[in-house]
């Protein structure tokens, strides 16, 4: 009788640790699940640019093309440089890629470098990428400057230098007599290539 009571005893206890033993291995899978499920959870979704509704993308859209008959809209954003509210990627029909900057009155503003999302040139706000520009001295700084002046006659030459961010080798920054800024290309052989518009500054 004894040793029956003994045998049931030991078959408990058995049977006891091999319940605390599946517990144990049942937790140890819910603690390892739980920082993977934790890790997925602290990464951030990257920030979504806000999409222009159809009618505003619309006005956008009419705005850059009356700026630049003939182009190609590829897509309108907000923002953009020099505090615009919107801008619209384009290509021109010689194939160009530029951007048209438009204000909150859907009035195109100017026309720039598509330079990507990495920010354009000479503003400050790019990731590098351009190698520096220099300035022009002597024979040829004097060949850009006559070219751009037979051009736009009056102009004053604000700035002469390599362009790296195009075919066009030179550049020169000028003011019309009418007040616009551009930014005019000169390739090789001396040729206006062409004529990028900027904000006047105050």
């Amino acid at each position: 009788m004894i040793s029956s009571i003994r045998k049931t005893a030991v078959t408990a206890a058995a049977l006891g640790a091999l319940g605390l033993g599946g517990a144990a291995i049942a937790g140890a899978a819910g603690n390892t699940a739980s920082p993977a499920s934790g890790t997925n959870a602290a990464k951030p979704d990257r920030p979504q640019r806000e999409a222009l509704s159809s009618d505003v993308a619309a006005k956008v859209k009419a705005a850059a093309l009356a700026k630049v008959p003939g182009a190609t809209v590829l897509r309108t954003e907000a923002g953009g440089p020099y505090n615009s509210a919107y801008h619209a990627h384009i290509k021109t029909s010689s194939g160009t890629l530029q951007v048209v900057l438009v204000n909150a009155s859907f009035e195109a503003t100017a026309v720039q470098a598509d330079q990507g999302r990495g920010g354009g040139k000479g503003h400050g706000g790019g990731r590098g990428g351009h190698r520096e520009e220099t300035a022009l001295t002597g024979a040829t700084k004097q060949r850009v400057e006559d070219a751009v002046l037979a051009k736009y006659p009056g102009a004053t030459i604000v700035r002469t230098e390599t362009n790296t961010d195009s075919s066009a080798p030179y550049e020169s920054h000028i003011k019309t007599t009418d007040g616009k800024e551009l930014e005019v290309t000169v390739d090789k052989d001396f040729k206006i290539v062409d004529a990028r518009e900027h904000p006047a500054h105050p």
